[in-house]
């Protein structure tokens, strides 16, 4: 009587053991893809974001007197500018260590104008800047 009262004992715990097991696991699997789920979209919304940045290239550096013609990427951090400084344009060497002057360019290179997507977020920020002055 003994050892089947053991046995019952063995497996009947053994059954409510694992259903408790199996419906909290199923909850913490629910809440981590939901988690992944929304870190995995927010790292392709800053990558998103990222590369329409790169390719607008808004040229929020340029001034009157110096200004960003054109820019060419050679690697991951060499690239050639041209550029603009009192009216005559220059042609650098720039990467992660140094700036090189390469040239003077004899006939000035025509400047590329904006996007229209670029344009229309460069007249939104100076209408916020303005409001905020």
């Amino acid at each position: 009587m003994k050892a089947a009262f053991l046995l019952v004992a063995m497996f009947g715990s053994g059954k409510v053991v694992a259903s408790a097991t199996t419906s909290a696991p199923a909850v913490a699997m629910g809440d981590m893809v939901s988690m992944l789920l929304s870190l995995f979209a927010v790292v392709i919304l800053i990558v998103a974001m990222a590369m329409l940045m790169k390719r607008l290239n808004p040229n929020l550096g340029n001034s009157e007197n110096f200004k960003v013609i054109r820019s060419m990427p050679l690697g991951n951090r060499e690239r050639l500018l041209v550029v603009e400084i009192d009216n005559k344009q220059h042609l650098l060497g720039v990467t992660a260590n140094s700036i090189n002057y390469l040239y003077q360019l004899e006939q000035p290179l025509p400047e590329h104008a904006m996007p229209p997507l670029a344009q229309n977020f460069s007249k939104l920020l100076q209408r916020a800047h303005n409001k905020n002055e």
